[in-house]
């Protein structure tokens, strides 16, 4: 089996931000697109919002996963020694950087991202549409309901489509998930 190493180019200013390996590079393609919370899942969604698509280029092809591996180790090593700034979890020194680097990003990405708005509007949707629900979120659209709005003042408040509305109103609610500390006993 081949490997390639990688890299995401942002294609607002043609610089790299993040390098990986796999095995199929279509399958982990369209996974990054899917987008997720981390920072280059976050920057991804930024790229995608101003109507844009982040650029795939193979670096490098290696024979097996071990020495793929080592070359994904080294091309991060000199990107950062280049000045790079990646959004690997290896590029932060730690979860504290990380997680502050996730929450500027949510901030510009953001309900009140103005380029998100714009997208959303020149398309027809609304903002948050296609997004995951949130446990708070779900509450929030459950409430609504039971204090008489209809379902599109509810997609209106909550910038989801009435189809969504309906869809996730037909489901049963979410269990809010315990805390590691409530699956002990005596805690």
């Amino acid at each position: 089996m081949t490997y390639c190493i990688y890299a995401i180019v942002d294609p607002r200013n043609l610089k790299i931000f993040y390098v990986g390996h796999t095995s199929r590079l279509d399958l982990r393609k369209a996974q990054h697109l899917e987008c997720c919370d981390t920072v280059s899942g976050l920057t991804i969604d930024e790229i995608l919002a101003g109507g844009l698509e982040p650029v795939f280029v193979e670096l490098e092809a290696c024979e097996d996963q071990r020495r793929a591996l080592a070359a994904e180790v080294f091309w991060i090593d000199l990107f950062r020694c280049r000045g790079v700034q990646l959004t690997n979890a290896q590029a932060f020194s730690g979860y504290v950087e990380r997680e502050a680097e996730k929450r500027r990003l949510r901030v510009e990405l953001g309900t009140g991202s103005r380029i998100e708005q714009m997208v959303a509007l020149a398309n027809g949707r609304p903002v948050r549409d296609g997004r995951r629900w949130s446990f708070k979120e779900d509450q929030m659209m459950r409430r609504m309901g039971r204090e008489g709005m209809d379902k599109f003042e509810i997609a209106d408040a909550l910038s989801r489509s009435v189809g969504a509305i309906e869809e996730r109103m037909a489901l049963p609610p979410p269990k809010k998930r315990k805390k590691a500390s409530e699956d002990r006993p005596g805690a």
